[in-house]
């Protein structure tokens, strides 16, 4: 017998195939998850348990309606706005699936994910991601006044300062921050 039939497993052992679609491991608990990967589309991710499928399906049934899916996209300004559905996808199998990707038609503020059933008279909620911010389209402005703490500016202005010398040019504190008139040379 060779080292090779001695260290390898008389049976090749079985394969399993994985237990979700995202090749993790399900963890027997409802939940959701909205990942953002660009500024006008976002990734929900969710794992639906049979018994929250059960109880989906008792719903719809007590409404004489079958069970239909939708992911709907939740957007607001700022934590303090109101929010407002962005956009509306039927899922054809959320208990087998578990992930969809959904388009946005504008960036910027925040938004989350609602995993529910449309059965009239309306939406019934089931799961909610919690609340993600969207980046907006372009980059930040280079120039103009930024909204900044009294403690923030009090930093960069302290910092511009030390950043003065001849070989410097105007930091980007002094820039954006209250102008700082030059120091005096002592006489």
């Amino acid at each position: 017998m060779s080292s090779t039939g001695r260290l390898s497993p008389p049976h090749p052992s079985p394969v399993s195939a994985p237990l979700s679609s995202l090749r993790g491991r399900r963890y027997g608990e409802d939940r959701l998850y909205l990942l953002v990967r660009d500024p006008h589309c976002v990734l929900a991710i969710w794992e639906l348990t049979p018994d929250a499928h059960a109880r989906a399906e008792a719903v719809a049934r007590e409404r004489r309606a079958p069970v239909r899916y939708e992911i709907r996209i939740e957007r607001r300004a700022d934590e303090r706005g109101p929010a407002g559905t962005e956009a509306i996808e039927e899922i054809p199998d959320a208990l087998g699936g578990d992930r969809w990707y959904v388009k946005l038609p504008r960036s910027g503020g925040e938004c989350r994910a609602i995993l529910g059933i449309a059965v009239p008279p309306g939406f019934t909620p089931i799961l909610e991601s919690s609340w993600v911010p969207v980046p907006p389209d372009g980059p930040c402005a280079e120039e103009g006044a930024w909204d900044l703490t009294p403690e923030a500016k009090s930093w960069l202005l302290e910092r511009s300062r030390a950043a003065r010398g001849p070989r410097h040019g105007m930091s980007s504190a002094a820039r954006y921050g209250t102008p700082v008139p030059p120091e005096t040379p002592p006489r």
